[in-house]
Protein backbone atom coordinates (compact mmCIF):
# COMPACT_ATOMS: atom_id res chain seq x y z
CA UNK A 1 0.00 0.00 0.00
CA UNK A 2 1.08 3.49 -0.63
CA UNK A 3 1.79 5.93 1.53
CA UNK A 4 0.12 9.30 1.59
CA UNK A 5 2.31 12.05 2.16
CA UNK A 6 1.78 15.06 5.09
CA UNK A 7 1.63 18.50 4.11
CA UNK A 8 3.23 20.21 6.11
CA UNK A 9 1.53 23.77 7.91
CA UNK A 10 4.01 25.81 6.00
CA UNK A 11 2.96 23.98 2.82
CA UNK A 12 -0.60 24.10 3.60
CA UNK A 13 -0.08 28.00 4.65
CA UNK A 14 1.83 28.60 1.22
CA UNK A 15 -1.01 26.97 -0.74
CA UNK A 16 -4.26 29.06 1.26
CA UNK A 17 -1.72 32.02 -0.16
CA UNK A 18 -1.51 31.35 -3.63
CA UNK A 19 -5.72 30.14 -3.85
CA UNK A 20 -6.17 33.94 -2.29
CA UNK A 21 -3.79 35.53 -4.56
CA UNK A 22 -5.88 34.37 -7.51
CA UNK A 23 -8.85 35.28 -6.65
CA UNK A 24 -7.80 38.64 -5.76
CA UNK A 25 -6.29 39.20 -9.07
CA UNK A 26 -9.78 38.83 -10.53
CA UNK A 27 -12.11 42.14 -11.34
CA UNK A 28 -13.75 41.73 -8.06
CA UNK A 29 -11.79 39.89 -5.77
CA UNK A 30 -13.29 41.14 -2.37
CA UNK A 31 -16.45 38.93 -2.82
CA UNK A 32 -14.74 35.70 -3.83
CA UNK A 33 -11.93 36.05 -1.19
CA UNK A 34 -14.63 36.18 1.58
CA UNK A 35 -17.06 33.31 0.16
CA UNK A 36 -13.33 31.46 0.15
CA UNK A 37 -12.19 32.29 3.01
CA UNK A 38 -15.53 31.13 4.64
CA UNK A 39 -15.09 27.69 2.88
CA UNK A 40 -11.60 27.40 4.26
CA UNK A 41 -12.99 28.16 7.98
CA UNK A 42 -16.10 26.84 8.43
CA UNK A 43 -17.14 30.16 9.58
CA UNK A 44 -19.05 33.80 8.09
CA UNK A 45 -16.58 36.25 7.47
CA UNK A 46 -17.15 39.64 6.32
CA UNK A 47 -15.83 43.62 5.92
CA UNK A 48 -17.32 45.60 8.38
CA UNK A 49 -16.63 49.55 8.89
CA UNK A 50 -16.01 50.51 12.67
CA UNK A 51 -19.58 51.39 13.10
CA UNK A 52 -20.64 47.91 12.55
CA UNK A 53 -21.98 48.44 8.85
CA UNK A 54 -21.09 45.27 6.92
CA UNK A 55 -19.59 46.47 3.51
CA UNK A 56 -19.42 43.31 2.08
CA UNK A 57 -19.84 39.30 3.46
CA UNK A 58 -19.59 35.69 2.20
CA UNK A 59 -22.99 35.10 2.02
CA UNK A 60 -26.40 37.61 2.62
CA UNK A 61 -27.52 35.39 5.42
CA UNK A 62 -26.50 36.84 8.69
CA UNK A 63 -28.15 36.05 12.35
CA UNK A 64 -28.93 39.03 14.94
CA UNK A 65 -26.06 36.91 17.39
CA UNK A 66 -22.92 37.08 15.06
CA UNK A 67 -24.25 41.45 14.16
CA UNK A 68 -23.93 41.48 17.93
CA UNK A 69 -21.23 40.12 18.53
CA UNK A 70 -19.24 41.90 15.71
CA UNK A 71 -20.78 45.00 17.15
CA UNK A 72 -19.86 44.20 20.97
CA UNK A 73 -15.97 43.52 19.78
CA UNK A 74 -15.65 46.42 17.61
CA UNK A 75 -16.62 48.84 20.17
CA UNK A 76 -14.24 47.30 22.66
CA UNK A 77 -11.52 46.95 20.02
CA UNK A 78 -11.90 50.88 19.56
CA UNK A 79 -11.87 51.61 22.94
CA UNK A 80 -8.70 49.48 23.57
CA UNK A 81 -7.45 50.80 20.81
CA UNK A 82 -6.21 47.17 19.40
CA UNK A 83 -5.77 45.95 15.82
CA UNK A 84 -6.95 42.77 16.47
CA UNK A 85 -9.67 41.37 18.59
CA UNK A 86 -11.07 38.06 19.37
CA UNK A 87 -14.64 38.41 20.23
CA UNK A 88 -16.87 35.82 22.46
CA UNK A 89 -15.39 33.30 24.37
CA UNK A 90 -18.04 30.57 23.60
CA UNK A 91 -16.87 27.31 21.82
CA UNK A 92 -19.45 27.30 19.25
CA UNK A 93 -19.15 31.21 18.18
CA UNK A 94 -16.30 33.07 18.62
CA UNK A 95 -15.51 36.42 16.52
CA UNK A 96 -11.98 37.04 15.29
CA UNK A 97 -11.39 40.68 14.23
CA UNK A 98 -8.54 41.81 12.20
CA UNK A 99 -7.56 45.49 10.67
CA UNK A 100 -7.56 45.67 7.02
CA UNK A 101 -5.15 48.93 5.84
CA UNK A 102 -6.55 50.29 3.09
CA UNK A 103 -3.99 51.90 0.89
CA UNK A 104 -3.70 55.65 2.14
CA UNK A 105 -6.42 54.95 4.93
CA UNK A 106 -6.18 55.71 8.58
CA UNK A 107 -5.84 53.40 11.37
CA UNK A 108 -8.69 51.26 11.85
CA UNK A 109 -9.56 53.13 15.47
CA UNK A 110 -10.70 55.98 13.41
CA UNK A 111 -13.85 55.98 11.39
CA UNK A 112 -12.90 55.63 8.24
CA UNK A 113 -11.01 51.80 8.21
CA UNK A 114 -12.36 48.24 7.38
CA UNK A 115 -12.19 45.33 9.48
CA UNK A 116 -12.08 41.52 8.86
CA UNK A 117 -14.62 40.00 10.80
CA UNK A 118 -14.61 35.96 11.01
CA UNK A 119 -17.57 34.13 13.49
CA UNK A 120 -17.94 30.89 13.96
CA UNK A 121 -16.74 28.00 16.12
CA UNK A 122 -13.04 28.23 16.00
CA UNK A 123 -11.96 30.99 13.55
CA UNK A 124 -8.32 31.01 13.84
CA UNK A 125 -7.69 27.55 13.54
CA UNK A 126 -5.73 28.25 10.13
CA UNK A 127 -3.63 31.45 9.58
CA UNK A 128 -6.07 32.33 6.13
CA UNK A 129 -7.60 35.03 7.99
CA UNK A 130 -4.76 36.54 9.24
CA UNK A 131 -3.01 36.32 5.16
CA UNK A 132 -6.27 37.45 3.88
CA UNK A 133 -6.18 41.06 5.04
CA UNK A 134 -3.59 42.61 2.93
CA UNK A 135 -5.10 40.80 -0.28
CA UNK A 136 -8.13 42.61 0.83
CA UNK A 137 -7.14 45.61 1.21
CA UNK A 138 -5.87 45.70 -2.29
CA UNK A 139 -8.65 44.21 -3.60
CA UNK A 140 -10.98 46.96 -1.62
CA UNK A 141 -8.46 49.88 -2.95
CA UNK A 142 -9.17 48.08 -6.57
CA UNK A 143 -12.65 48.13 -6.49
CA UNK A 144 -12.65 51.69 -5.22
CA UNK A 145 -10.78 53.04 -7.17
CA UNK A 146 -12.95 51.48 -10.03
CA UNK A 147 -16.13 53.43 -8.26
CA UNK A 148 -14.26 56.49 -8.56
CA UNK A 149 -13.50 56.18 -12.22
CA UNK A 150 -17.34 55.26 -12.94
CA UNK A 151 -18.24 58.44 -10.62
CA UNK A 152 -15.71 60.53 -12.14
CA UNK A 153 -16.70 59.36 -15.96
CA UNK A 154 -20.31 59.76 -14.80
CA UNK A 155 -19.91 63.79 -13.88
CA UNK A 156 -17.93 64.36 -17.09
CA UNK A 157 -20.72 63.03 -19.36
CA UNK A 158 -23.35 64.77 -17.18
CA UNK A 159 -20.86 67.75 -17.76
CA UNK A 160 -20.68 68.00 -21.20
CA UNK A 161 -24.67 66.95 -21.90
CA UNK A 162 -25.34 69.73 -19.86
CA UNK A 163 -23.12 71.56 -22.21
CA UNK A 164 -24.77 70.59 -24.90
CA UNK A 165 -28.21 71.54 -23.15
CA UNK A 166 -26.81 75.02 -23.00
CA UNK A 167 -25.84 75.20 -26.53
CA UNK A 168 -29.35 74.22 -27.67
CA UNK A 169 -31.30 77.09 -25.33
CA UNK A 170 -28.58 79.62 -26.97
CA UNK A 171 -26.61 80.41 -23.32
CA UNK A 172 -23.74 80.60 -25.37
CA UNK A 173 -21.74 82.31 -22.14
CA UNK A 174 -22.09 79.66 -19.58
CA UNK A 175 -21.76 77.01 -22.49
CA UNK A 176 -17.89 78.49 -22.90
CA UNK A 177 -16.88 78.91 -19.52
CA UNK A 178 -17.90 75.04 -18.47
CA UNK A 179 -16.50 73.67 -21.74
CA UNK A 180 -13.32 75.71 -21.00
CA UNK A 181 -13.36 73.78 -17.65
CA UNK A 182 -13.90 70.15 -19.14
CA UNK A 183 -11.96 70.87 -22.25
CA UNK A 184 -11.70 70.62 -25.03
CA UNK A 185 -13.28 74.09 -25.91
CA UNK A 186 -15.66 75.17 -27.90
CA UNK A 187 -15.26 75.95 -31.72
CA UNK A 188 -17.59 78.69 -33.42
CA UNK A 189 -18.82 77.84 -36.12
CA UNK A 190 -19.36 74.27 -36.04
CA UNK A 191 -20.47 71.22 -37.75
CA UNK A 192 -22.96 69.05 -35.80
CA UNK A 193 -22.51 65.21 -36.55
CA UNK A 194 -24.80 62.56 -35.71
CA UNK A 195 -23.12 58.45 -35.28
CA UNK A 196 -25.73 55.75 -35.01
CA UNK A 197 -23.39 52.66 -33.21
CA UNK A 198 -24.20 49.94 -31.47
CA UNK A 199 -25.62 50.80 -27.74
CA UNK A 200 -22.46 48.60 -26.41
CA UNK A 201 -20.10 50.82 -28.62
CA UNK A 202 -20.27 54.22 -27.46
CA UNK A 203 -17.22 54.19 -25.69
CA UNK A 204 -15.62 52.76 -28.68
CA UNK A 205 -16.76 55.74 -30.69
CA UNK A 206 -16.57 58.10 -28.46
CA UNK A 207 -12.85 57.14 -28.75
CA UNK A 208 -12.05 56.89 -32.07
CA UNK A 209 -14.31 60.33 -33.04
CA UNK A 210 -11.62 62.24 -30.27
CA UNK A 211 -8.67 60.78 -32.45
CA UNK A 212 -10.13 61.89 -35.86
CA UNK A 213 -10.93 65.05 -34.60
CA UNK A 214 -7.43 65.92 -32.24
CA UNK A 215 -9.41 67.16 -29.44
CA UNK A 216 -11.23 69.86 -31.61
CA UNK A 217 -14.79 68.34 -30.76
CA UNK A 218 -17.16 68.44 -28.28
CA UNK A 219 -18.22 64.47 -28.21
CA UNK A 220 -21.50 64.07 -25.95
CA UNK A 221 -23.54 59.99 -25.55
CA UNK A 222 -26.87 61.26 -26.50
CA UNK A 223 -29.44 61.30 -23.87
CA UNK A 224 -32.61 60.57 -25.91
CA UNK A 225 -31.04 57.39 -28.09
CA UNK A 226 -29.35 54.91 -26.17
CA UNK A 227 -27.57 54.72 -29.82
CA UNK A 228 -26.13 57.73 -30.40
CA UNK A 229 -22.83 59.75 -30.44
CA UNK A 230 -23.06 63.59 -31.24
CA UNK A 231 -19.91 65.42 -32.26
CA UNK A 232 -19.82 69.12 -32.52
CA UNK A 233 -16.90 69.81 -34.72
CA UNK A 234 -14.77 72.41 -35.86
CA UNK A 235 -15.16 73.40 -39.24
CA UNK A 236 -11.90 73.51 -40.03
CA UNK A 237 -10.67 72.79 -43.69
CA UNK A 238 -10.49 68.92 -44.42
CA UNK A 239 -6.68 68.45 -45.85
CA UNK A 240 -6.16 67.54 -49.28
CA UNK A 241 -6.83 64.26 -50.12
CA UNK A 242 -8.43 63.58 -46.87
CA UNK A 243 -12.00 62.04 -45.78
CA UNK A 244 -14.54 64.43 -44.33
CA UNK A 245 -15.06 63.28 -40.82
CA UNK A 246 -18.33 61.89 -41.65
CA UNK A 247 -16.67 59.14 -44.29
CA UNK A 248 -13.50 59.33 -41.47
CA UNK A 249 -15.71 57.57 -38.96
CA UNK A 250 -17.74 55.03 -41.33
CA UNK A 251 -14.71 53.92 -42.34
CA UNK A 252 -13.03 53.51 -39.05
CA UNK A 253 -16.41 51.82 -37.28
CA UNK A 254 -17.89 48.74 -38.45
CA UNK A 255 -21.62 49.47 -39.08
CA UNK A 256 -22.07 52.74 -38.03
CA UNK A 257 -23.92 55.59 -39.73
CA UNK A 258 -23.58 59.17 -39.82
CA UNK A 259 -25.39 62.28 -40.46
CA UNK A 260 -23.78 65.62 -40.50
CA UNK A 261 -25.18 68.86 -40.97
CA UNK A 262 -24.41 72.44 -42.15
CA UNK A 263 -21.54 74.51 -40.72
CA UNK A 264 -24.00 76.90 -38.64
CA UNK A 265 -22.84 79.17 -35.67
CA UNK A 266 -23.25 78.14 -31.96
CA UNK A 267 -26.47 79.90 -31.37
CA UNK A 268 -27.56 77.41 -34.36
CA UNK A 269 -26.84 74.44 -32.22
CA UNK A 270 -30.05 73.14 -32.62
CA UNK A 271 -30.29 73.78 -36.06
CA UNK A 272 -27.56 71.42 -36.58
CA UNK A 273 -28.87 68.78 -34.44
CA UNK A 274 -32.02 68.74 -36.60
CA UNK A 275 -30.38 68.88 -39.75
CA UNK A 276 -27.75 65.97 -39.17
CA UNK A 277 -30.21 63.87 -37.45
CA UNK A 278 -32.15 64.39 -40.84
CA UNK A 279 -29.17 63.08 -43.10
CA UNK A 280 -28.69 60.52 -40.53
CA UNK A 281 -32.22 58.84 -41.83
CA UNK A 282 -30.75 59.70 -45.67
CA UNK A 283 -27.67 57.74 -44.53
CA UNK A 284 -29.31 54.47 -43.51
CA UNK A 285 -30.20 53.79 -47.24
CA UNK A 286 -27.06 54.68 -48.97
CA UNK A 287 -24.06 52.11 -49.08
CA UNK A 288 -21.54 54.91 -47.98
CA UNK A 289 -23.35 54.76 -44.67
CA UNK A 290 -22.74 58.53 -44.19
CA UNK A 291 -24.92 61.68 -45.24
CA UNK A 292 -24.76 65.81 -45.43
CA UNK A 293 -27.95 67.75 -44.73
CA UNK A 294 -29.30 69.43 -48.29
CA UNK A 295 -29.34 72.86 -46.79
CA UNK A 296 -31.87 75.19 -47.69
CA UNK A 297 -33.00 78.58 -46.44
CA UNK A 298 -35.66 78.03 -43.39
CA UNK A 299 -38.69 79.04 -43.34
CA UNK A 300 -37.73 80.89 -39.82
CA UNK A 301 -35.27 83.39 -42.17
CA UNK A 302 -37.82 83.19 -45.26
CA UNK A 303 -40.59 85.07 -42.96
CA UNK A 304 -38.29 87.14 -42.38
CA UNK A 305 -39.98 90.69 -40.59
CA UNK A 306 -43.56 89.74 -41.06
CA UNK A 307 -42.95 86.24 -39.31
CA UNK A 308 -41.25 88.18 -36.28
CA UNK A 309 -44.55 90.24 -35.61
CA UNK A 310 -46.75 87.41 -36.09
CA UNK A 311 -44.21 85.02 -33.49
CA UNK A 312 -44.09 88.27 -31.04
CA UNK A 313 -48.18 88.45 -30.81
CA UNK A 314 -48.34 84.26 -30.55
CA UNK A 315 -45.96 83.74 -27.95
CA UNK A 316 -46.82 86.96 -25.85
CA UNK A 317 -49.00 84.73 -23.43
CA UNK A 318 -45.99 82.40 -22.88
CA UNK A 319 -43.11 84.93 -22.58
CA UNK A 320 -44.20 87.19 -19.78
CA UNK A 321 -46.05 84.36 -18.04
CA UNK A 322 -45.36 84.73 -14.39
CA UNK A 323 -46.50 81.58 -12.32
CA UNK A 324 -48.69 82.59 -9.03
CA UNK A 325 -46.25 80.30 -6.67
CA UNK A 326 -42.50 80.45 -6.86
CA UNK A 327 -41.91 77.16 -7.43
CA UNK A 328 -43.94 76.01 -10.23
CA UNK A 329 -42.10 76.77 -13.87
CA UNK A 330 -41.73 79.76 -14.94
CA UNK A 331 -41.61 81.05 -18.43
CA UNK A 332 -38.30 80.14 -19.32
CA UNK A 333 -38.66 76.34 -17.99
CA UNK A 334 -42.31 76.23 -19.68
CA UNK A 335 -40.57 77.13 -23.11
CA UNK A 336 -37.32 74.91 -22.76
CA UNK A 337 -40.37 72.17 -22.00
CA UNK A 338 -42.32 72.43 -24.64
CA UNK A 339 -39.35 73.26 -27.49
CA UNK A 340 -37.85 70.27 -26.33
CA UNK A 341 -41.23 67.87 -26.54
CA UNK A 342 -42.03 69.68 -29.66
CA UNK A 343 -38.28 67.94 -31.17
CA UNK A 344 -38.42 64.81 -29.06
CA UNK A 345 -41.90 63.98 -28.14
CA UNK A 346 -42.35 61.65 -25.05
CA UNK A 347 -38.47 61.17 -25.36
CA UNK A 348 -38.08 64.97 -23.94
CA UNK A 349 -38.59 63.60 -20.32
CA UNK A 350 -34.88 61.43 -20.74
CA UNK A 351 -33.24 65.16 -22.67
CA UNK A 352 -34.98 66.73 -19.52
CA UNK A 353 -34.41 64.70 -17.08
CA UNK A 354 -38.22 64.93 -15.77
CA UNK A 355 -41.00 62.72 -15.04
CA UNK A 356 -43.53 62.22 -17.44
CA UNK A 357 -46.34 63.61 -15.17
CA UNK A 358 -43.96 66.78 -14.68
CA UNK A 359 -43.71 66.96 -19.04
CA UNK A 360 -48.01 66.79 -18.83
CA UNK A 361 -48.24 69.55 -16.63
CA UNK A 362 -46.14 71.59 -18.05
CA UNK A 363 -47.41 70.93 -21.40
CA UNK A 364 -51.09 71.68 -20.67
CA UNK A 365 -50.14 74.71 -19.03
CA UNK A 366 -48.15 75.87 -22.33
CA UNK A 367 -51.74 74.73 -24.02
CA UNK A 368 -54.15 76.65 -21.40
CA UNK A 369 -51.34 79.85 -21.94
CA UNK A 370 -51.47 79.91 -25.97
CA UNK A 371 -55.02 78.32 -26.58
CA UNK A 372 -53.51 75.66 -28.81
CA UNK A 373 -54.10 71.57 -28.63
CA UNK A 374 -50.35 70.33 -29.19
CA UNK A 375 -52.20 67.45 -30.04
CA UNK A 376 -52.67 68.31 -33.48
CA UNK A 377 -49.79 68.02 -35.54
CA UNK A 378 -50.90 71.70 -37.00
CA UNK A 379 -51.11 73.17 -33.76
CA UNK A 380 -47.51 72.04 -33.15
CA UNK A 381 -46.04 73.54 -36.72
CA UNK A 382 -47.24 76.71 -35.75
CA UNK A 383 -45.85 76.75 -31.75
CA UNK A 384 -42.63 75.03 -33.09
CA UNK A 385 -42.77 77.34 -35.90
CA UNK A 386 -43.03 80.35 -33.26
CA UNK A 387 -40.11 78.85 -31.12
CA UNK A 388 -37.96 78.91 -33.75
CA UNK A 389 -38.89 82.80 -35.66
CA UNK A 390 -38.02 83.92 -31.91
CA UNK A 391 -34.71 82.04 -31.64
CA UNK A 392 -33.21 84.19 -34.27
CA UNK A 393 -31.46 87.11 -33.63
CA UNK A 394 -33.04 90.26 -33.76
CA UNK A 395 -31.00 91.72 -35.75
CA UNK A 396 -31.92 89.54 -39.02
CA UNK A 397 -33.18 91.06 -41.33
CA UNK A 398 -33.96 88.33 -44.03
CA UNK A 399 -37.15 87.64 -45.92
CA UNK A 400 -40.23 89.54 -47.64
CA UNK A 401 -40.62 92.89 -47.09
CA UNK A 402 -44.46 93.47 -48.09
CA UNK A 403 -46.73 94.40 -45.02
CA UNK A 404 -47.00 91.70 -42.17
CA UNK A 405 -50.22 89.91 -41.43
CA UNK A 406 -51.15 92.52 -39.00
CA UNK A 407 -50.32 95.50 -40.92
CA UNK A 408 -52.90 97.61 -43.11
CA UNK A 409 -52.08 97.22 -47.13
CA UNK A 410 -52.07 99.94 -48.98
CA UNK A 411 -54.64 100.57 -52.07
CA UNK A 412 -53.59 99.29 -55.60
CA UNK A 413 -54.37 102.85 -56.84
CA UNK A 414 -55.83 106.14 -56.00
CA UNK A 415 -59.51 106.01 -54.99
CA UNK A 416 -59.40 102.74 -55.20
CA UNK A 417 -61.12 100.66 -52.58
CA UNK A 418 -58.76 98.28 -50.25
CA UNK A 419 -58.11 94.78 -49.89
CA UNK A 420 -59.92 93.73 -46.81
CA UNK A 421 -58.23 92.63 -44.03
CA UNK A 422 -56.76 88.99 -43.68
CA UNK A 423 -58.66 87.53 -40.61
CA UNK A 424 -56.21 85.27 -39.85
CA UNK A 425 -52.62 86.43 -39.52
CA UNK A 426 -50.89 82.80 -40.06
CA UNK A 427 -52.78 81.97 -42.99
CA UNK A 428 -51.23 85.63 -44.59
CA UNK A 429 -48.02 84.16 -43.49
CA UNK A 430 -48.64 81.19 -45.38
CA UNK A 431 -49.99 83.10 -48.78
CA UNK A 432 -46.92 85.21 -49.00
CA UNK A 433 -44.56 83.85 -51.88
CA UNK A 434 -41.94 83.65 -50.76
CA UNK A 435 -43.13 80.80 -48.07
CA UNK A 436 -45.23 79.24 -51.21
CA UNK A 437 -41.76 79.29 -53.19
CA UNK A 438 -39.94 77.66 -49.92
CA UNK A 439 -42.83 75.37 -49.42
CA UNK A 440 -41.86 73.75 -53.29
CA UNK A 441 -38.81 73.28 -52.75
CA UNK A 442 -39.92 71.02 -49.87
CA UNK A 443 -42.02 68.99 -51.55
CA UNK A 444 -40.35 68.97 -54.78
CA UNK A 445 -39.07 65.89 -54.41
CA UNK A 446 -42.10 63.70 -53.48
CA UNK A 447 -44.02 65.04 -56.38
CA UNK A 448 -41.37 64.96 -58.87
CA UNK A 449 -39.57 61.76 -57.95
CA UNK A 450 -42.46 59.96 -56.48
CA UNK A 451 -46.18 61.32 -56.75
CA UNK A 452 -47.50 58.00 -55.71
CA UNK A 453 -45.84 58.93 -52.23
CA UNK A 454 -47.81 61.50 -52.16
CA UNK A 455 -51.15 60.41 -50.47
CA UNK A 456 -49.13 58.55 -47.61
CA UNK A 457 -47.56 61.66 -47.07
CA UNK A 458 -50.91 63.82 -46.82
CA UNK A 459 -52.41 60.86 -44.96
CA UNK A 460 -49.58 60.64 -42.46
CA UNK A 461 -50.01 64.51 -42.00
CA UNK A 462 -53.97 64.69 -41.72
CA UNK A 463 -53.83 61.86 -39.00
CA UNK A 464 -51.02 63.76 -36.99
CA UNK A 465 -48.56 61.60 -37.75
CA UNK A 466 -50.22 58.76 -36.01
CA UNK A 467 -48.94 55.32 -37.78
CA UNK A 468 -51.88 53.36 -36.88
CA UNK A 469 -53.94 55.56 -37.97
CA UNK A 470 -52.32 56.41 -41.01
CA UNK A 471 -52.41 52.99 -42.09
CA UNK A 472 -56.34 53.10 -41.80
CA UNK A 473 -56.78 55.75 -43.65
CA UNK A 474 -54.57 53.90 -46.31
CA UNK A 475 -56.20 50.73 -45.71
CA UNK A 476 -52.46 49.05 -45.35
CA UNK A 477 -51.21 47.40 -42.83
CA UNK A 478 -48.43 49.46 -40.34
CA UNK A 479 -45.84 47.86 -41.51
CA UNK A 480 -46.54 48.77 -45.17
CA UNK A 481 -47.06 52.56 -43.83
CA UNK A 482 -43.75 52.55 -42.19
CA UNK A 483 -42.20 51.15 -45.64
CA UNK A 484 -43.83 53.84 -47.36
CA UNK A 485 -42.89 56.10 -44.94
CA UNK A 486 -38.75 54.73 -44.99
CA UNK A 487 -39.16 55.56 -48.68
CA UNK A 488 -40.48 58.98 -47.95
CA UNK A 489 -37.49 59.67 -45.80
CA UNK A 490 -34.92 58.68 -48.48
CA UNK A 491 -36.94 60.70 -50.78
CA UNK A 492 -37.50 63.83 -48.78
CA UNK A 493 -34.21 63.43 -47.04
CA UNK A 494 -35.57 63.99 -43.85
CA UNK A 495 -36.27 61.96 -40.67
CA UNK A 496 -40.17 60.59 -39.92
CA UNK A 497 -40.44 58.02 -38.12
CA UNK A 498 -37.81 59.09 -35.28
CA UNK A 499 -37.92 62.24 -33.59
CA UNK A 500 -36.95 64.89 -34.28
CA UNK A 501 -38.52 64.43 -37.60
CA UNK A 502 -39.86 66.82 -40.52
CA UNK A 503 -43.33 66.46 -39.69
CA UNK A 504 -43.67 70.44 -38.85
CA UNK A 505 -41.77 71.62 -41.95
CA UNK A 506 -44.18 68.87 -44.08
CA UNK A 507 -47.33 70.19 -42.72
CA UNK A 508 -46.61 73.66 -43.41
CA UNK A 509 -45.19 73.24 -46.47
CA UNK A 510 -48.41 71.11 -47.58
CA UNK A 511 -50.63 74.20 -45.52
CA UNK A 512 -49.05 76.72 -47.98
CA UNK A 513 -49.50 75.19 -51.32
CA UNK A 514 -52.95 74.31 -50.36
CA UNK A 515 -53.89 78.04 -49.25
CA UNK A 516 -54.43 76.70 -45.65
CA UNK A 517 -54.35 73.88 -43.12
CA UNK A 518 -53.88 70.49 -44.71
CA UNK A 519 -56.70 69.38 -41.95
CA UNK A 520 -58.81 71.57 -43.81
CA UNK A 521 -58.16 71.14 -47.85
CA UNK A 522 -56.39 67.96 -47.76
Amino acid sequence: MGVRAVRSPDSVRAADILAMHRLARKGDGVQPLLRWLARRTGCWAGLVDTAGTVQAASSEERDSETITLVADGLREMRERGLRTFLAGSSPERSGALLAVDLPGDRPPSEPSGLVLAVVGPDPLRTAAPADAGPLLAVSWGAMENERTRRRVEVADARGREAVLHLLMAGNLTTAHQIAAALAPRLYDPARFHVVECGRDRRAETIRICAELTGGRAWIVRCPVYSDHVLVVASTTPVPAGARPLEAALTAAIEGCVVGTGDALALRDTAVGYQQAFHALAVARGRPERWARFDAALGLPVVLGRPGRAWADDLLAPLTRYVPARGADPDSAALTDTVRSWLAFSAAATEHLKIHRNTLASRLRRVEALLGLDLRLVGDQAKLDLALRIGALPRTTEHGPTEPGPTEPRPTDAVGSVPSPPVQDPFEALLRLPAVREWALTQLRPVRTDAPTLETTLRAWLRNDTRLSATARALGVSVTGTRKRLTRLEQVLRRSLLRVPNARHDLWLAAAALDGGPPDRNF
